[in-house]
């Protein structure tokens, strides 16, 4: 199994950076968006190349972190509130409930707006400076947003997302937010793989592909019972069959019961016993395992509006809708050659 050197070379990159994570982590967005790439068809790496910037060299890794760089900036100040879920009822360990109300901020309805965008453009292609900018925008945002629905943090609105929940990391202070942030990953990828990113890169890789297989042939199965509600993106979205924002976040927020919060103690030493738990064999690789069904989702998708593999004549992303049928076609998880 090849990668791309640059791919690599963002990896590390990536390592450089985690004391300044936001979000997901940069580090975690990179690995979710290194993950995505692979799995991507020739066709889509191709668009995705022509949408982002020659900055990005085609790579969602590179592209993954950047809504986390602009927060501070006037012009996308709407943005901050669309990296989570917040939940009424809410209390994890004691009670996880995940009841989508939709409130037009926050991640579920963030992914159905940027998905409802790079659809448009792609039955209308920009023409404008102005519009290629607003698409790019949305690729971007779609990518960072799909590893932040994949943080069970970002599903639960119990101290701010575990923002406000003190907790020690060996003799360090931190926030159970930024442990589950990219302190597990680091920790994870210093422990088993020496440090070294590319390693940990293609064990997650090689995981879904054979040892994760039963479970992952089924991440990008999506539920339309699972996934209604009360969001008006969901009708400009219903071609895309592998887009499932609600029940995500309902299965992080499920987490946060099992795993995330619980017993959690503000003097706990989390780099211990915790994180053998939620990284180790014991919990089947939780922490990667997460970032990998983020990536294979999120290849999914972007195939599916990209290089939809569903007969012309029943795909308007192909050619002008004649058939309202849509259809379910499997997500093949092998790694695909680009170029």
């Amino acid at each position: 199994m090849r990668f791309s050197s640059t791919l690599i070379a963002a990896a590390s990159l990536s390592l450089l950076s985690v004391n300044s994570v936001h979000g997901y982590g940069i580090l975690g967005h990179t690995l979710t968006g290194q993950v995505a790439q692979l799995f991507l068809t020739p066709e889509t790496a191709r668009q995705v190349k022509e949408i982002l910037s020659p900055y990005y060299d085609g790579l969602l890794s590179k592209a993954a972190p950047w809504p986390d760089t602009i927060k501070g900036q006037a012009k996308y100040r709407w943005a901050s509130i669309f990296h989570y879920v917040n939940t009424p009822g809410d209390n994890p360990p004691e009670s996880c409930r995940f009841e989508y109300a939709y409130s037009g901020h926050d991640v579920v309805n963030g992914l159905f707006n940027m998905t409802s965008q790079l659809l448009q453009y792609k039955l209308a292609e920009p023409t404008t400076p102005e519009d290629k900018s607003i698409r790019e925008d949305a690729l971007r945002f779609f990518v960072h947003f799909m590893g932040d629905v994949h943080q069970p943090l970002h599903a639960s609105g119990k101290e701010r997302g575990g923002n406000n929940a003190p907790a020690k990391w060996g003799r360090a202070k931190t926030s159970l937010h930024r442990i589950w942030d990219g302190q597990l990953i680091l920790k994870d990828i210093k422990d088993r793989f020496d440090n070294n990113p590319k390693a940990y890169l293609d064990n997650m890789v090689e995981m879904t592909s054979n040892v994760w297989l039963p479970e992952a042939s089924n991440w990008t199965y999506c539920n339309p019972e699972k996934n209604q509600g009360d969001n008006p993106w969901s009708e400009s979205t219903k071609l895309i069959t592998k887009l499932c924002p609600m029940e995500w976040a309902r299965d992080m927020n499920q987490l946060d019961c099992s795993f995330v919060w619980k017993d959690y103690d503000p003097l706990r030493d989390y780099s211990g016993e915790y994180f053998e738990g939620v990284t180790g064999e014991k919990n089947n690789y939780l922490v990667q395992r997460l970032m990998a069904m983020s990536g294979v989702r999120m290849a999914a998708i972007l195939n599916e509006i990209y290089d939809p593999p569903v007969p012309y004549s029943m795909n308007p992303l192909r050619k002008e809708l004649k058939d309202e049928t849509v259809v379910d076609v499997p997500f093949n998880l092998r790694i695909v050659k680009q170029g």
